[in-house]
């Protein structure tokens, strides 16, 4: 449950980070910042769900810098590594 919990609290959070800044780079490595902090206060204050909030983390940093790096270098070639593009 933490796994399916914890992925779907990545998903809406990255949504989240990239939406709430209008789709701009430094609001979102700052949004993002802001977001692993909150991540990291539920590690501190419930042991029991460190699992969960690993995967939060790491699913929301592979999203949001999956995000950037299609600004950074293009739609057509980060679809080279097999990973489609979504708008």
């Amino acid at each position: 449950m933490c796994r399916i919990g914890g992925t779907i609290v990545a998903m809406v959070g990255s949504l989240v980070i990239w939406y709430i800044v209008a789709e701009r780079v430094p609001g979102a490595i700052v949004m993002l910042w802001f977001f692993i902090f909150l991540n990291y206060y539920f590690f501190l204050k419930y042991p029991r769900f460190i699992p969960a909030v690993m995967i939060v983390t790491v699913t929301e940093v592979l999203i949001v810098g999956y995000e950037l790096q299609v600004l950074k270098i293009g739609e057509e070639r980060s679809e080279q590594s097999g990973q489609p593009v979504y708008p």
